[in-house]
């Protein structure tokens, strides 16, 4: 039996299919951008972390000041826990969260948790290292871009995620910032152990900056398995704790009972990343600035939601509710008494 075949509808077929269209070329922004910090998410936000970071070999970059917001406004609550891997920190509030804006960011980022990173002896313990030297302990604070609304959904997201790392270096004295988280750790020794604090702002234990800080790409791999693109900052601004302070991380228990001695990473390789240094303005003889003498004071201002609706406040920031024109007018009726 003979089969015909019809060659010329088969050779039409395959004429009719699209031929794969070509990969649209990726465009460079413009460098001295934020759009050009962003676009090296794409690049580099597969490389492993933590790594080294130092003035030398960085890419100095004016970016404009970073604004906090908020970190002054009591929370209604703050929660502390013993993961079993960590020391976490939540806290919720009833109106509008603290949140960064401006510096190397397109948009607002909420602030999420922090958590903490530590060694077995004084000579380890964080993250990351600078000018090749490493410290005790690092609080790593996570921040989303609120218009993914959620951590969760901002980490599938290149752009999604951006943490502060502040090393935590050895001092004499206790760091009275780290005392009010330190202190309740008694209560969590056991894995899996969350307790109330008492609330505070944030602004009392955050150090903040808006300027002298480094900024990279790379991917944080959680506990889970489970491997992100973020952008870290490392300030070089650092917080300091005591011997004892240190100690009193060692004595929390992991998920079998032992003590969580180390959770810190393994150190990574830079490779040819970039490493930008973000609006340098200090003494830059060394990559990490000297502890202050004296705590610096709070620069958090109030966002516009709060100062346009007061009641939002909680009472333990009544403080804040002070109005100028109110002043003007009772010192107008002051005058006006002096007058009579």
């Amino acid at each position: 039996m003979e089969v015909i075949v019809n060659t010329e509808a088969a050779t039409s077929e395959v004429e009719e299919e699209e031929e794969p269209s070509p990969p649209e070329p990726v465009v460079v922004p413009q460098i001295g951008t934020i759009e050009y910090l962003y676009y090296w998410g794409l690049i580099e936000g597969h490389l492993p972390t933590p790594i080294d970071v130092s003035i030398t070999g960085s890419m100095r970059y004016t970016c404009p000041p970073l604004v906090w917001y908020n970190f002054d406004v009591f929370p209604q609550k703050i929660k502390i826990t013993n993961t079993g891997y960590t020391v976490l920190i939540g806290a919720k509030w009833k109106t509008e969260r603290p949140y960064l804006e401006g510096g190397p960011l397109l948009d607002k980022h909420v602030l999420s948790q922090i958590h903490f990173h530590w060694g077995a002896t004084m000579m380890e313990g964080s993250d990351h290292s600078v000018d090749q030297e490493t410290h005790p302990a690092e609080m790593q604070v996570t921040f989303f871009r609120s218009e993914y609304l959620t951590q969760e959904e901002a980490l599938k997201h290149h752009d999604g995620v951006v943490i502060v790392c502040y090393l935590i270096k050895y001092g004499v004295t206790a760091d009275e910032r780290l005392s009010w988280i330190i202190d309740e750790f008694p209560r969590i020794q056991e894995a899996q152990t969350s307790i109330r604090m008492d609330p505070r702002p944030l602004s009392h234990l955050l150090p903040m900056f808006h300027e002298d800080y480094f900024l990279y790409w790379g991917r944080l791999h959680t506990v889970r398995g489970d491997e992100y693109a973020v952008r870290w900052l490392v300030p070089r601004t650092a917080l300091y704790a005591s011997y004892e302070q240190i100690g009193e991380f060692r004595k929390l228990w992991d998920p079998w009972d032992e003590p969580l001695l180390r959770n810190f990473r393994e150190l990574q390789e830079r490779e040819d990343r970039h490493i930008f240094f973000i609006s340098p303005h200090y003494n830059q003889y060394r990559s990490l600035l000297p502890i202050p003498r004296i705590p610096e004071e709070s620069i958090s201002i109030l966002s516009t939601a709060y100062q346009a609706n007061p009641w939002m406040l909680p009472p333990e920031n009544a403080y804040m509710l002070e109005q100028p024109e109110i002043v003007e007018e009772e010192k107008e009726d002051d005058d006006d008494d002096l007058s009579r």
